[in-house]
């Protein structure tokens, strides 16, 4: 019992970790605002109008993002007139068919957070250079619908309840990048950037072949399930394989409370759990007011080392629940299942394994008809362990001065339709701040129907601007001046 507990306790650990951290998902309006610096950061073949900026550490920039495939806030909680109080779904006034509607068979959640402590780039003829170092949370989390369908409807004699698709994929690493773009290369009005990146892991979890079934009868009701699981962390972090008389995972506190700065930078700069990936880009230009471009972002990943592989292969004939009148209930089961749950449970040390990152894939064009004022469309196709998630945004950029810059969106995310955000820049001298989102603005008009909210905040010093005149030029127009 005591082992199972640390069980729990480490596992929601991971969890909590995992729904704190908010997503460092780029937002898609940034796609068309070329003047923001760390616009690279979503196709490398972006140039910063500047010739020299330098991103502020800790700020260069803030991101995060929170994302639902399938549920807001108010699918979850909501208000019912009738009794003049919130219920959720499970209440016996609550809708539950709706609630199931929203659902596809197999959902998720996904989060991450980012905040770059170095961010610099210069120009070098038509070339431009960027470094940024990031320390990145990545985390997404797996649910299937039949889940929600047994808790509402229960089962029938003699069927087959499958509800595989459980699991969990989270990241945290330290990105190193280097970034390369060139302007008319091979041919006029044909632009290319590549980002190659180094990993360096800290921890992971992953899950793999997630299955769970329920076979019912009127005497009895077997239970099979299996998933295998696979877990990282720092070099202070030991696993142990007996979990039934060792605490499952051994933290060196002493390490954590004697540990110098530079000594805590080195664990998150750790080349025993590396990897690399790779971002591409183009731009190209068929007419001067047109620009068509697409990227693709996180292809790689990390070979993880200091690593823990666990197998829980359980099955349990559940026969029913004795009640006395006298004695109460028969609590004999409860033991029998924690016995089952223990040793179902299995963990093998020291077996390296391989994670990718969350690839991204996007296209976009754009369209300036007049010189401050253009329109661009953007299709994201981000690759999940499990899933393919989709997104479209629809923007109005409009450069309206020297200090204030503006980008309008309307995007499909998470489907749903409801996703109007915008971007604003100022700049005052060198000093330059924006802010991107989304879904800022139908977020702060309807929060409790919003299932995505991101945002990245930034401030950097820019240098060697020099403004760009005439029509023929007006897609470069960035959102610095």
């Amino acid at each position: 019992m005591k082992s199972l507990n640390r069980i729990l306790i480490t596992s929601s650990i991971f969890l909590g970790v995992f729904l704190i951290g908010i997503n460092g998902q780029i937002p898609n309006a940034m796609y068309f605002m070329p003047g923001v610096p760390q616009s690279n950061r979503i196709n490398p073949a972006i140039q910063p109008g500047c010739n020299f900026y330098l991103g502020l550490p800790g700020v260069s920039p803030l991101r995060f993002q929170v994302s639902s495939s399938s549920l807001a806030f108010n699918d979850i909680v909501y208000y019912n007139e009738s009794i003049d109080s919130l219920i959720t779904p499970f209440h016996p006034l609550g809708d539950k068919a709706g609630f199931l509607e929203n659902l596809e068979e197999v959902n998720y959640m996904m989060t991450s957070l980012g905040t770059s402590v170095a961010s610099f780039g210069f120009r070098a003829g038509n070339n431009f250079f960027s470094v940024d170092v990031t320390p990145r949370f990545d985390g997404k989390i797996y649910y299937p619908k039949g889940i929600f369908e047994l808790m509402f409807n229960g089962a029938e004699d003699g069927s087959l309840i499958s509800l595989g698709g459980v699991g969990a994929d989270i990241n945290l690493f330290t990105e190193a990048a280097l970034g390369w773009s060139r302007r008319d290369i091979l041919i006029p009005n044909l632009d290319f950037g590549i980002r190659g990146k180094l990993l360096f892991g800290i921890a992971n979890l992953s899950t793999f072949n997630s299955e769970l079934d329920i076979s019912t009868s009127q005497e009895v009701w077997n239970v099979n399930a299996n998933m295998q699981v696979k877990a990282s962390a720092p070099s202070f972090v030991t696993f142990n394989e007996d979990v039934q008389n060792e605490e499952p995972v051994v933290i060196d506190r002493d390490f954590i409370d004697t540990a110098k700065v530079m000594e805590l930078v080195q664990s998150g700069l750790n080349f025993d759990q590396f990897g690399m990936a790779l971002d591409a880009g183009i731009n190209y230009r068929p007419l001067p007011q047109l620009l068509v471009s697409a990227s693709v972002m996180d292809l790689g990943g990390i070979k993880w080392k200091n690593t823990m592989e666990g197998a829980f292969d359980f099955e349990y004939d559940f026969e029913g629940i004795e009640v006395n009148p006298f004695t109460g209930v028969d609590t004999t089961f409860i033991r029998e299942l924690q016995d089952s749950l223990m040793n179902a449970i299995s963990f093998v040390t020291g077996n390296p394994y391989f994670s990718r990152l969350n690839t991204k894939l996007f296209v976009g064009v754009s369209y300036y008809p007049l010189e401050k004022i253009g329109i661009g469309l953007l299709s994201r196709t981000d690759f999940l362990n499990e899933s393919i998630s989709q997104q479209f945004t629809g923007t109005v950029n409009m450069t309206t001065g020297k200090f204030i810059n503006l980008s309008v969106s309307y995007s499909y995310l998470s489907r749903t339709f409801n996703n109007l955000g915008a971007g604003l820049s100022l700049n005052v001298g060198p000093f330059n701040m924006y802010m991107i989102s989304d879904n800022i603005i139908s977020g702060a008009l309807r929060p409790l129907e919003t299932r995505s909210v991101n945002l990245w905040f930034g401030m950097n010093l820019t240098f060697g601007w020099k403004r760009v005149a005439g029509k023929a030029k007006a897609f470069d127009l960035p959102l610095i001046l």
